[in-house]
């Protein structure tokens, strides 16, 4: 419920702006930071930030000044101490806290998330064949919680034997995640880890998992592939234009896996079955300026939204076996 209460103190900061424009600040004065001109050349165009040093996390000014402006915000809030519990509590008595998610069918069991009275996250289940049957918890993440400040969880996906489950954790708030797996027949936490990981899909072989690394500006342009408990993973693909991110999934029927590069008004995907991970990925339709298209599969086929040669987007079929010439057609 942290995150909760934080939402609604945020809200009660804006109140003395809103309804008491005209009171003094407390007789406190507000910290004020530094002026630094940095200039950034960036498409030959110099841009000047003069608060640029406050980047540094870990600058010893740059933390004096944030607790500085942490204590000017306690002390204009005080006067609303009272009125943000009444709210907190008020919001609270109107949410079921220990509560229970749709369940969903994944392979021979049924996933679900449920709640707890008193606990700040989510607890991921599941049961084999019914609903009836003994759960087994997946991820607690009250548990992984344990010892950090925030935990927010990114990846999570079961293996298709239903034996692995690859999850990545977010500890610093920063939205840069570790990549773990689990064996869910032990609970035991597989050595594998792997940090900066932005989407990813798992093979038919339930060993091989694809995923995409992030660059320091968090652009997602890196794809690899990974076997487990194997020591080299092995870069696929590197996506060098910095107008293009780039992600990874499986088609609806798992019979595929997809990377995917994007820009704003142009996209390209690459393919591979999902039972011959160790295989090479195909372009099905080379980037072209304003082309963009997305893609899924049934049945021998790949069923492709496309803009190609048309004014609004439209719905085209193409065998698996070889897409490429049928992408352009109506």
């Amino acid at each position: 419920m942290k995150h909760k209460k934080n939402l609604i103190f945020s809200i009660l900061l804006i109140l003395p702006a809103i309804v008491f424009g005209q009171m003094s600040m407390n007789d406190g004065k507000p910290p004020v930071a530094k002026i630094v001109p940095q200039t950034t050349t960036l498409h030959d165009e110099a841009r000047v930030d003069n608060y640029y040093w406050l980047r540094e996390k870990t600058n010893p000014e740059v933390i004096s000044y944030l607790e500085a402006e942490n204590k000017y915000t306690e002390t204009l809030s005080k006067p609303f101490i009272g009125l943000q519990d009444k709210i907190y509590n008020e919001i609270l008595g109107r949410i079921k806290q220990t509560d229970l998610s749709v369940p969903y069918k994944l392979g021979g069991y049924w996933y679900y998330t449920r709640t707890e009275e008193g606990k700040q996250y989510s607890i991921y289940c599941r049961k084999p064949d019914g609903m009836d049957a003994a759960e087994q918890i997946v991820l607690d993440l009250n548990e992984l919680a344990k010892g950090h400040k925030f935990l927010g969880l990114g990846l999570y996906q079961v293996s298709d034997d239903g034996n692995l489950l690859a999850y990545s954790l977010d500890t610093t708030g920063f939205r840069q995640y570790k990549l773990q797996f689990k064996d869910l027949r032990t609970g035991q936490i597989l050595p594998d880890s792997i940090g900066q990981v932005n989407s990813a899909a798992w093979a038919a072989d339930n060993k091989t998992f694809f995923y995409i690394k992030e660059d320091r500006a968090k652009r997602a342009y890196r794809f690899y592939r990974h076997v487990l408990s194997g020591k080299n993973d092995e870069l696929l693909f590197e996506e060098k234009d910095e107008l293009y991110d780039i992600f990874t999934n499986r088609s609806s029927d798992k019979k595929f896996i997809f990377l995917v590069s994007t820009s704003a008004e142009t996209g390209e995907t690459q393919y591979l079955r999902s039972d011959q991970p160790g295989g090479s990925f195909e372009i099905l339709s080379t980037r072209e300026f304003d082309h963009e298209y997305e893609v899924d599969h049934r049945d021998n086929f790949f069923y492709i939204r496309t803009n190609k040669n048309a004014k609004n987007y439209r719905l085209v079929t193409a065998p698996d076996a070889d897409p490429r010439p049928e992408i352009g057609k109506s």
